[in-house]
């Protein structure tokens, strides 16, 4: 029998919920990757979204008694993600900068050094426009752009109407169209 991860989810909840405090970690484990990336977009540096990212689950642990299992664990968990991201970066009202490019992020799949370092300049490129975003627009083209959701799974995540979700995509996209216009042809691989 396959236990699907939704399920598996639950199980591990209810274990931590009935003392089994390994399961705790059990769940950073397996969302911790998705957390850290969700940060790193939203503060464009690596110590920042390292320190965003421990917040947040420090933030769930405090939390997780609160879940009632009305929606999956995973996007219950993205939205108090995005929440308290939103609310971490109006706290800290701080310019976000590109300090690095996280190679966990995207690998460099093997290429050679030309083309590493020419992947490393347009992801570059690209946070550094998705950073100029406010941060509505920000985590809707990270959760559907860059994560692959659809607008059902971002209302529910962010709690937006499917009308918002849908226009601050499109304003985002066109902002973002407009930023990297100028690098043209390097962007269209």
């Amino acid at each position: 029998m396959v236990i699907s991860k939704a399920d598996l989810d639950i199980s591990t909840i209810r274990s931590y919920l009935t003392g089994d405090k390994r399961a705790f970690d059990d769940l950073v484990e397996r969302y911790e990757k998705f957390v850290y990336n969700l940060a790193y977009r939203m503060t464009g540096n690596n110590t920042d979204a390292a320190g965003l990212t421990q917040e947040i689950f420090i933030h769930l642990h405090k939390k997780l008694a609160s879940f009632r299992e009305e929606s999956a664990f995973s996007t219950w968990l993205y939205r108090l993600a995005v929440n308290y991201s939103k609310d971490w970066l109006k706290k800290e009202s701080h310019r976000v900068e590109i300090t690095d490019i996280d190679e966990a992020i995207l690998p460099d799949g093997g290429m050679l050094p030309g083309q590493v370092c020419e992947q490393k300049e347009i992801q570059g490129l690209v946070q550094a426009a998705i950073l100029t975003l406010s941060k509505d627009q920000r985590i809707i083209v990270i959760l559907h752009d860059l994560y692959g959701y659809s607008y059902d799974e971002i209302v529910d995540i962010t709690g937006s109407p499917i009308g918002t979700v849908k226009s601050r995509l499109a304003r985002a996209r066109l902002k973002l169209a407009e930023k990297l216009a100028p690098y043209g042809n390097g962007l269209e691989k």
